[in-house]
C-alpha cells in the first residue's frame, strides 16, 4: 500500500539523510558567512530537517490514500504544506488551481450564454428603441 512504500522510503531517507552537515554548513555560510555552528547545533538541524520530511511524506500519503490513490502527487503534498505548515508551493496552490477552474468556469457559462442568443437579441446600444 502507499503507507507502506512511505514508511520504506522514510527509512531510506534516513539512511541516506535528507540534508548532509555539509549542506547545513554551507547554508550557515551563505546566510553569515565566517560563523559556525556547533556539532550539536548541526545534528539537531539535521534531525528537524529529516523529521520535517518523513511528516510531510506520510500526511500527504495519507491524502493520497484518501482520493483512493495509489500514487502520491504534487497536490497530496502542496495541500498538506499549505494547510499545516503555512507553506504555498508556487504554481501548486490549491486555491490557485481552484481560483483558475472557478475563472475558466465562469468564461465558459458566459460564452455559452452569449452563443445561445438568436442574432439580433440582446440589451446592446445597437437595439430597437421607442
Amino acid at each position: 500500500t502507499i503507507v507502506q512504500q512511505a514508511s520504506q522510503a522514510t527509512t531510506k531517507v534516513e539512511e541516506s539523510g535528507v540534508l548532509s552537515k555539509r549542506k547545513v554548513q554551507d547554508l550557515v555560510s551563505s546566510v553569515s558567512p565566517g560563523d559556525k555552528l556547533d556539532p550539536e547545533v548541526e545534528e539537531v538541524l539535521l534531525e528537524i530537517a529529516e523529521d520535517f520530511v518523513e511528516n510531510v511524506t506520510n500526511f500527504s500519503c495519507l491524502l493520497a490514500k484518501h482520493r483512493k490513490s495509489t500514487v502520491l502527487e504534487v497536490q497530496d503534498i502542496s495541500l498538506h504544506l499549505e494547510k499545516h505548515w503555512g507553506i504555498k508551493v508556487a504554481g501548486y496552490s490549491g486555491a490557485e488551481e481552484r481560483a483558475a477552474k472557478k475563472a475558466n468556469t465562469a468564461a465558459d457559462a458566459q460564452k455559452k450564454a452569449l452563443a445561445a442568443r438568436p442574432p439580433g437579441a440582446g440589451g446592446g446600444a445597437g437595439g430597437s428603441g421607442v
